[in-house]
């Protein structure tokens, strides 16, 4: 085992020069990468040395980035030696499996900007997207030096002899944690175990966290590995702030419009719901109130959601709601709260019915052929779909669990999407107590919000092994109730025929620019800029009233003094100590985040409120 320690501040990546090609270094200049993260120095040396990873990084520490560099040095050096014209020069040398679809698209980006001084020597092959399987084959033709996959999608290749591995010299498992538990697991030890691949090659397992699961897969792939457990500063922890809020079912969307309509929250913000029909009814709801959002589920194409969060990276929207259906689901299938060494007895007996359901066909026949199909065409969908994980989503300042999630270990990666690369964030998630589970027959009885209390328990404790303490928020909802009218009539539109044309409305929206337009936008790319995902949907009444916020019911105004986040720019408004400097109530008006008027004409600041 190798146990890392911190880099040295002065280090920059010219120390590896003596290892790294130059265009390389080059590039990583112009990614304006100036120092390796300690994941980055940790293990480039020890992978150019030929040996086997096992890497644990928090989200967010560049491990995309530690096994990117050497796959590429590697090939590199193997093609400096061999002529254009020899029949070894052009092959796949390296694999790169990963759980989610998003992630490749990540991964191919990091790639590509390895690859800016020597992109016509190393061929990238992204077959985790929804090109056609015809345009795939003509790509892997040419045997591509880098195939980025997800194992369902690679195996379907190999069984199809599109792809080969038989010069393979890298193979790279990213989110190691997720590959098994996303419903890869089948898929992999067909891999492993169908004579694919050769007898000699180099791994990568990258982890954000240790559990059985890659325990696992290092007994598949890994020989005598370097395990690298790196402990970072804890300064993620100590720029995320954690609260609570217990409220009913319907109170979600009461609070939800107060904090996104006061603008309580300086930001974007990720709004994380547990299926797609509550995905939209919040989208909906929230455009009541003239709220733009987008929304972000594995209904619509690879390339909206793609470019839904490039943009969302760029500024160009404030508010993300996202669906975790599928990691909510399969983590909390293996979450039994695994301790760090990765015991957990619940995870192993996981695995177990794997193995019995591989032996199932062959042995007793399938009743019914036709529900299984589509049970399995269904969770194929799915699969592949994921944000939680592995996406980088850039300077979010709030995640917002509407719907709590039902594992602690979904919980942690959801808020890892906020507080990186230094920067301050916050977490605010919802916790329906069971005594208020089921009473509002509009909005209420989803099933995953019947454990709330319990799993909320598990991540309390989880969260406070790491020295990290979620805060209990409670509203003063005297001050709040004066909106409820509001929020009652705006849920009222907001019926289940509404949702179904709304999902229908965007999926076909989005089916279009995602498809016949993407060729157009390819020759005028100033035209993306018109392509929004955030656009009303409309499929319901909307009242004109309803879009600004008479000064009467605004909350009093607090004043206080600058608070302490301040010196440290945090990009929220801490909700216990909102003030404003100057500002009287008189000067309060609705607006969409500029400041309040007076007769004088002089400019005052957001009337900050405070819920307490």
């Amino acid at each position: 085992m190798v146990e890392a320690h911190l880099v040295d501040s002065k280090s920059t990546f010219s120390t590896f020069a003596h290892l790294l090609d130059a265009r390389i270094l080059r590039a990583l200049a112009d990614m304006g990468f100036a120092r390796p993260t300690l994941v980055q120095a940790k293990a480039l040396p020890i992978a150019l040395e030929g040996r086997d990873i096992l890497a644990r990084a928090r989200t967010g520490s560049g491990k995309t980035a530690a096994y990117c560099m050497p796959v590429v040095q590697k090939i590199l050096s193997a093609k400096s030696s061999l002529s254009a014209s020899d029949d070894a020069y052009q092959v796949t040398r390296a694999v790169i499996l990963i759980p989610t679809r998003e992630l490749s698209e990540q991964v191919t980006a990091c790639l590509q900007s390895l690859l800016t001084y020597c992109e016509k020597e190393i061929i990238v092959m992204n077959s985790a997207t929804g090109s056609s399987t015809h345009l795939q084959r003509a790509i892997l033709a040419d045997k591509p030096d880098i195939v980025i996959s997800t194992p369902s999608r690679a195996l379907g290749l190999l069984q199809s002899k599109t792809l080969s591995f038989s010069s393979l010299e890298s193979l790279v498992i990213d989110e190691a944690d997720l590959i098994l538990s996303y419903g890869h697991d089948e898929d992999v030890r067909q891999i492993f175990s169908g004579g694919y691949l050769p007898k000699v090659y180099q791994s990568f397992l990258m982890s954000a966290t240790m559990t059985d699961d890659v325990e696992a897969l290092k007994g598949l792939t890994l020989r005598s590995p370097a395990i690298l457990k790196l402990e970072e500063d804890e300064d993620g922890t100590l720029l995320l702030s954690q609260y609570s809020v217990q409220c009913s079912e319907v109170d979600k969307f009461l609070l939800t419009y107060v904090i996104l309509k006061l603008r309580l929250i300086k930001g974007k913000c990720i709004v994380f719901v547990n299926d797609v029909d509550r995905c939209y009814r919040l989208k909906l709801f929230l455009e009541q109130f003239s709220i733009k959002c987008c929304v972000l589920n594995s209904e619509l194409p690879l390339n909206s959601r793609y470019h839904t969060v490039q943009e969302f990276n760029k500024g160009v929207y404030d508010y993300i709601i996202a669906t975790d259906e599928q990691g909510a689901r399969t983590e909390a299938d293996s979450d039994h709260e695994p301790e760090e060494d990765g015991t957990n007895p619940d995870e192993d007996m996981q695995l177990e019915p794997a193995s019995k359901k591989r032996k199932h066909p062959s042995n007793t026949p399938q009743p019914g052929p036709s529900k299984p199909k589509k049970q399995k065409r269904r969770t194929k969908s799915d699969k592949e779909y994921g944000v939680t994980r592995g996406v980088d989503f850039v300077d979010v300042a709030c995640v917002l669990n509407f719907d709590l999630p039902t594992s602690s270990r979904s919980y942690t990666h959801r808020v890892g999407r906020t507080a990186r690369a230094g920067r301050a964030g916050m977490s605010l998630s919802y916790v329906v107590p069971k005594d208020q589970w089921g009473k509002n027959k509009v909005v209420g009885g989803l099933e995953s919000a019947k454990t709330d209390e319990v799993v909320f328990a598990r991540i309390e404790k989880e969260q406070a092994a790491r020295g990290s303490k979620i805060q209990e928020y409670k509203f003063d909802m005297k001050q709040v109730e004066a909106f409820r009218y509001r929020m009652d009539d705006a849920l009222r539109s907001v019926t289940r025929s509404a949702i179904k044309e709304a999902r229908i409305k965007e999926l076909k929206t989005e089916i279009i620019n995602s498809e016949k337009l993407k060729a157009h936008f390819e020759d005028n790319p100033h035209d993306l800029e018109y392509l929004r995902h955030d656009k009303p949907l409309h499929p319901t009444r909307v009242q004109t009233h309803m879009k600004h916020v008479p000064k009467y019911l605004l909350p009093r105004l607090v004043s206080a003094p600058a608070i302490e986040a301040e010196k440290s720019q945090v990009g929220f408004v801490s909700f216990k100590k909102s003030y404003a400097r100057g500002c009287g109530r008189s000067g309060a008006r609705d607006s969409r985040g500029g400041g309040g008027g007076s007769r004088g004409g002089k400019k005052k600041s957001d009337p900050l409120k405070k819920f307490r």
